[in-house]
């Protein structure tokens, strides 16, 4: 294991377990392009995506308990949050003597933000049932 291999490990694990599987998924992906066909490649690059989507749910998961962790430990915590991820499209057709009309219509509209900061830092404790 090279010196850079072990900086990644210590500084994020979860990161780099990541990085070495995506690696090793394009590696073996490499070598069997060379020798599959189109479909076999098609149901290969879906499976990854699948894959890919479970592990971002996970991430998402795994951050969501983190921050939840972080605000039972903060002596002060202040969230400011805003989703608001709103669309609407319409399509229309006329026709009458004069001729035929058709109409497309969008609107979207995205806003995100999340804020949330911490301070300071309490000792939690856990009750530990005593040994008989």
């Amino acid at each position: 294991m090279e010196t850079v291999d072990v900086l990644k490990m210590a500084l994020n694990p979860s990161g780099y377990l990541i990085e070495k599987m995506m690696n090793k998924n394009a590696e073996a992906f490499d070598a069997e392009s060379e020798k599959s066909s189109i479909q076999k490649l098609k149901e290969d690059a879906l499976r990854e995506e699948i894959k890919a989507s479970v592990f971002l749910n996970q991430a998402k998961v795994e951050q969501e308990l983190a921050i939840a962790r972080r605000i039972d430990s903060a002596e002060e915590v202040e969230i400011e949050e805003y989703y608001d991820l709103s669309g609407n499209a319409g399509a229309g057709l006329k026709a009458d003597e004069k001729g035929v009309t058709l109409g497309v219509n969008g609107e979207g509209r995205k806003v995100t933000k999340r804020v949330i900061k911490f301070k300071g830092c309490q000792s939690i404790v856990q009750n530990i049932p005593a040994s008989k």
